[in-house]
């Protein structure tokens, strides 16, 4: 299938951990419900927070990271279907249902984008992908936002109806960023999906047996060019 973002390896956990954390953070309201309790405020009456249980939870990508978020939105309760470019009878038997991305993209109510950039992802959440996604839905990418078509992304935002999450903001533009982050319906994190002790200790880990394999003569997660 479509590999996941370059991620995989030694931080499929906590990538995959922030999504989800980062959809609760969402959908539940915990920002406000902090933000209005500091100042004082402990009423429950603004607040209108919805489950993850039972909406549909479509995956596109079903690499380690998007498999991770699969089973642990089954943890949940959710309706799990997912897109790839090969099916994952495996994953199919643990209970997600494969769709066409552009039905996935129309049906979801919740959205995680975890495919790798390259020349046929660029661009995949095209305007008419961008068009199609459900109102109300929540879509977060944890990936490079040149998947995402930036002015058709914007244009969606303007009607309100969809959020859209993003970590990857240390890669773009100040003038895309610019666009985006006037959207109250636009959440733009550092990109911190992978920053966890227990991915900063894998990774070194990861590293010195790169070493040590070339060393040995059988290198390890070789570069191609």
């Amino acid at each position: 299938g479509i590999p996941v973002c370059n991620l995989a390896g030694y931080s499929t956990e906590s990538v995959a951990e922030f999504i989800i954390a980062a959809i609760l953070e969402h959908i539940r309201e915990l920002e406000k419900g902090k933000n209005q309790a500091k100042g004082g405020n402990y009423s429950t009456d603004r607040f209108s927070a919805t489950e993850i249980k039972d909406k549909i939870f479509g995956i596109v990508g079903l690499g380690a990271i998007g498999g991770r978020v699969a089973e642990i939105a089954l943890g949940f309760g959710a309706d799990v279907r997912y897109w790839s470019r090969n099916r994952k009878m495996n994953a199919e038997r643990n209970g997600l249902k494969y769709e066409d991305a552009d039905k996935l993209i129309s049906e979801a109510d919740i959205i995680s984008i975890n495919l790798a950039l390259n020349k046929d992802t660029d661009n995949f959440l095209n305007k008419n992908m961008i068009q199609k996604l459900k109102s109300g839905s929540t879509v977060i990418n944890t990936c490079p936002m040149e998947l995402v078509n930036i002015d058709a992304l914007e244009q969606r935002l303007k009607k309100g109806d969809i959020t859209f999450i993003l970590d990857h903001s240390d890669e773009m533009t100040i003038k895309d960023l610019a666009k985006l982050s006037k959207h109250k319906n636009c959440v733009i994190y550092p990109p911190i999906a992978l920053v966890t002790k227990e991915a900063r200790i894998t990774k070194q880990k990861i590293f010195i047996q790169n070493i040590e394999n070339f060393l040995k003569g059988s290198p390890t997660n070789q570069v191609n060019k």
